[in-house]
């Protein structure tokens, strides 16, 4: 099925304070949004799942920048196409509810991500006390590069990527779902693909608020877990579905060539032995590493309450 990119009456691309797009189908009845970072700009057109429905959306190239602002007035008149062309470029444009509205590109975003992935690990070995200076540190380093940022929106520029990579996640589970695609895929997949992950901490001192981030990393290692056992069962599902479906295929082959020969019949009972030994195996394997997940995931609960004990008699003494 078709679908279309909202426009307004002079035929721009509306896009909303949030950075979201609509599109409507053929069919009345379905619309949905998008992001822009959801666009992959490179592709001539993109497929969503929708409802059960396939929707191919033509791509237009500066889909991520069609808020900007073609004029720029400056105060000297007489400065260079070079130089307007870098403030456009770098500054944000402003939304109708005086919302700053930062115009990602791609070069912007890959500095961002390489950025991110940088201070992200100085955060992990206590170089850099929170997230909250990383953003502020990322800001910087994109405004020496000519993209006037500001850490807020490097900080929700992350969140509208992860919010993207997770909504591909999801889709990609779900069993008869067409590839649901995202843009920087691949680091992003770096950025989310750790056991361990980073607490974006906002407060001050990791020390003084011990136990709060203590219940933050016990929460967030248990998801980690969590998720990695889904992704786990997930492939073991659809390898088992594979074999099904191939002997299903062979039987119904062997089935039709020789019917009355006992000896197909012994060779096919043999296939099915062995498929059944298979799903046995399979299933207890991941019985075996869902018991060791939880093992885990206790010791590391017993770790963290005897962190908080001694925190504690710590602040009392």
């Amino acid at each position: 099925m078709k679908g279309y990119v909202k426009r307004d009456e002079e035929g721009k691309i509306i896009i909303d304070n949030n950075g979201f797009i609509t599109i409507t189908c053929e069919d009345e009845s379905i619309a949905f949004q998008l992001h822009l970072s959801e666009i992959d700009e490179k592709a001539e057109q993109m497929c969503f799942n929708v409802n059960g429905k396939d929707i191919f959306i033509d791509v237009y190239p500066g889909w991520e920048t069609s808020e900007i602002d073609p004029i720029v007035e400056t105060e000297n008149d007489n400065e260079n196409d070079s130089e307007n062309y870098k403030v456009s470029m770098g500054t944000p444009s402003t939304s109708k509810s005086g919302n700053a509205v930062f115009p990602w590109c791609d070069a912007s975003t890959k500095i961002f991500l390489k950025e991110y992935k940088l201070k992200r690990e100085l955060v992990k070995n206590r170089k850099l006390k929170n997230m909250k200076l990383a953003y502020q540190e990322i800001s910087k380093n994109l405004q020496e590069n000519g993209f006037n940022v500001t850490p807020l929106q490097v900080e929700n520029r992350f969140k509208t990527l992860k919010r993207a990579y997770k909504n591909m996640i999801i889709s990609n589970r779900r069993t008869g779902r067409g590839r649901y695609i995202c843009s920087y895929e691949q680091d992003l997949d770096e950025i989310f693909s750790a056991r361990h992950l980073v607490p974006e901490m906002h407060g001050s001192d990791v020390e003084a608020n011990g136990e709060e981030n203590a219940e933050s990393t016990e929460s967030k290692l248990g998801i980690s877990e969590i998720v990695r056992l889904e992704t786990q069962m997930k492939r073991m599902i659809d390898s088992l579905q594979s074999c099904q479906r191939t002997l299903k295929t062979l039987t119904t082959k062997m089935e039709s060539k020789s019917k009355g020969s006992s000896d197909v019949q012994h060779k096919l009972l043999q296939v099915f032995m062995e498929m059944r030994d298979m799903q046995k195996e399979a299933y207890a394997r991941a019985e075996k590493e869902r018991v060791q997940a939880n093992q885990q995931r206790e010791k590391t609960n017993r770790l963290l309450g005897e962190i908080i004990k001694l925190q504690q008699i710590k602040k009392e003494t």
